[in-house]
């Protein structure tokens, strides 16, 4: 029997022992030296760095199965970066070492490493242009795809994330002020493009949310 390798990297961190960390509970700090390189299995993991004026700016939400920190082990770089739990999470934590020397002569499981680190680079890529170049508007939609395409399920035409990501949530993915994001998904609520219902968000068409990113008409209502 051939055993997915992916699998097989899964199934190396089950010797470890599975830690769980409460929500708003910090699983690294910056500048800190991680205790190991943690898998994440269940729940979502906030990845954030602090400006020097105290604002936050959420870089990545990770999800399972997500390894991290993952610069750090493989480059050696210092980590610079927060890691908060998001919801409550359960994680393996493994020793760098020893994850280094079993990825080693595995270059599947290496290759599937990069492609994730990839993507994320390209995803990030997308959400800098927004920032830089788009109105608060555009940059709260920006971010809704994102989490809609990563997080949800699609039912049909639409798309069901069984989270709620709150307005301080996408503020901080896309450094604008919770205020700001609140007038802008209400916004968006009008038109019927996003609906919350309890703990979940709804996505009525994921394809018109695209589209009002990429028009140039205003935004208001």
């Amino acid at each position: 029997m051939i055993i997915d390798r992916t699998k097989e990297f899964e199934i190396f961190y089950k010797q470890f022992s599975t830690r769980g960390y409460k929500k708003g509970e910090i699983l690294i700090r910056a500048d800190d030296n991680p205790q190991g390189i943690f898998c994440l299995t269940k729940g979502y993991v906030r990845q954030y760095t602090i400006s020097k004026t105290g604002i936050e700016l959420t870089l990545q939400i990770l999800k399972p199965i997500t390894y991290f920190p993952l610069i750090w082990a493989i480059n050696g770089a210092p980590n610079m970066y927060y890691y908060e739990a998001l919801t409550p999470v359960e994680v393996g934590r493994a020793p760098k070492e020893q994850v280094v020397n079993f990825i080693n002569d595995k270059p599947s499981i290496i290759l599937e490493l990069m492609s994730k680190l990839l993507g994320d680079y390209e995803e990030t890529l997308s959400r800098i242009e927004h920032l830089v170049f788009s109105d608060a508007y555009r940059r709260v939609i920006s971010v809704l795809i994102y989490i809609a395409k990563h997080f949800g399920e699609k039912q049909d035409e639409i798309v069901i994330v069984n989270h709620r990501f709150t307005q301080q949530d996408i503020a901080t993915l896309v450094g604008i002020a919770r205020e700001t994001a609140s007038i802008e998904i209400g916004k968006l609520e009008k038109k019927g493009l996003i609906k919350y219902i309890d703990h979940s968000m709804q996505f009525n068409n994921i394809n018109k949310l695209e589209f009002e990113l990429s028009s140039d008409t205003t935004s208001s209502i």
